[in-house]
């Protein structure tokens, strides 16, 4: 669904494009290919969405996966987890959804901890989400005048993917990466391909 073979990706998400439901689909799809995953969350979806997604997984595929809720306080739950990231191997998973806060700027030091991250474990899977944003610029840069969290540095060690709802279609998205354009529909069991 999306390439993970060019590097880290920032999936930039628009109003109503539904990122979690991406990040399980993408979970999903790991744990399926017999990866190992660590998904940290700023907040856990509720357990019935994680449910429907993942629970048809039997115990042994998902005890592959690390769920690690991380609020305020990424730095020092990557922290905790390094020692697992250390024997990750190039097609396991790492993502961190909610990178930042969904309002304002992104704080330097989170720019500066996905710098670092993806600096240290460039040889694994990472994906990073954020909320994209309304440029007030008024240049309508970005995609369809939407701008993604973290600038530069996130730009320059992350290609940015773009969830964006389709209006009027109910549960339809469409990903942008790069000139790729993918529509997918969320289902009960994650995001599946239209086209």
């Amino acid at each position: 669904m999306i390439d993970m073979s060019m590097g880290p990706v920032h999936i930039s998400s628009g109003p109503g494009s539904n990122s979690s439901s991406m990040c399980l689909t993408m979970v999903l799809n790991a744990l399926e290919e017999d990866n190992k995953v660590i998904w940290m969350t700023r907040n856990l979806p509720d357990q019935r969405k994680i449910l429907d997604v993942l629970g048809h997984l039997d115990d042994s595929v998902l005890n592959r996966m690390i769920a690690v809720e991380f609020g305020d306080e990424i730095s020092r739950k990557l922290d905790g987890i390094n020692s697992i990231l250390s024997k990750f191997k190039k097609n396991d998973l790492l993502i961190i959804e909610n990178w930042c806060e969904s309002h304002g700027r992104a704080e330097l030091k989170e720019i500066t901890l996905m710098e670092k991250l993806v600096t240290k474990y460039n040889e694994i899977k990472i994906i990073i989400t954020s909320e994209s944003y309304e440029d007030a610029s008024g240049k309508n840069r970005g995609l369809q005048g939407f701008m993604s969290r973290g600038g530069k540095t996130i730009e320059d060690y992350f290609r940015t993917v773009w969830l964006t709802k389709i209006d009027n279609q109910y549960q339809k998205v469409l990903i942008t990466d790069g000139e790729k354009e993918i529509l997918v529909e969320y289902t009960k069991k994650g995001y599946k391909l239209i086209s």
